[in-house]
C-alpha cells in the first residue's frame, strides 16, 4: 500500500525544490541507490528558485512558512559554500 501524498501547500513546494537542491548537492537520498555528482549549477538553479518563492509571497506566509523557508535557504546557502571556491581562492593550474 503506498502511502498518500501530502497536500499540496507551500511548505510541500519547499521541500519539493530543497530536496532537490540537496540530491544537486551530492547528498544521498534513502529512495535512490546512487548518489549522482554534485553539480553546484543546479543546486543554485535551486535555491534561487527557493529565494524567487519567498520574495513573491512575501506578506502572504505564515509565520512558520517563513521560518521554515529562511531557515531551508539557509541551511542550503551554506552547503552550496563548501562546494564553491571563495572569489579570492581560486586555484589557477600552472
Amino acid at each position: 500500500m503506498n502511502p498518500a501524498p501530502p497536500e499540496p501547500s507551500l511548505t510541500s513546494l519547499t521541500h519539493l525544490l530543497a530536496e532537490q537542491a540537496l540530491l544537486a548537492l551530492g547528498v544521498p537520498h534513502p529512495m535512490l541507490k546512487e548518489v549522482p555528482p554534485a553539480n553546484p549549477g543546479v543546486a543554485r538553479f535551486y535555491i534561487d528558485l527557493l529565494a524567487v518563492l519567498k520574495e513573491k509571497t512575501e506578506g502572504r506566509r505564515t509565520e512558520g512558512e517563513t521560518r521554515a523557508l529562511e531557515d531551508i535557504l539557509h541551511q542550503l546557502r551554506m552547503r552550496i559554500l563548501d562546494l564553491e571556491p571563495a572569489p579570492g581562492n581560486l586555484k589557477v593550474n600552472p
